[in-house]
């Protein structure tokens, strides 16, 4: 058997300092990582621009809708982890290596 099968087990949220350590580990990595995407965005579309095939007026405009876009996202991201997400950080990892016979 797994647990103890309470569903109030899930559905309290963690507010140990842990669990809060591990919540604001997944939010900067997640963060990180959605920036990143964003920032190739963006490069892609500054190379288009320097190569003549998007005007600067319009380089301009997407770029900032592009940033709107993502800042909005990595916000709604960070807002539904702590209010709907209970989060343990797992600071390792054990591999178990089977060696034939």
């Amino acid at each position: 058997m797994v647990g103890d099968g309470r569903l109030s087990r899930h559905t309290e949220k963690k507010l140990d300092n842990w669990s809060r350590s591990s919540k604001k580990k997944l939010k900067a990595a997640v963060e990180h990582k959605m920036n990143r995407i964003f920032v190739g965005i963006l490069n892609v579309l500054d190379k288009a621009r320097l190569e003549g095939k998007i005007e600067d007026s319009e380089f301009k405009r997407l770029r900032s809708e592009i940033l709107n876009i993502g800042n909005d996202q990595v916000r709604n991201i960070k807002k539904e982890l702590d209010d709907r997400y209970n989060v343990e950080f797992i600071p390792y990892q054990i591999e178990f290596k089977i060696i034939p016979a």
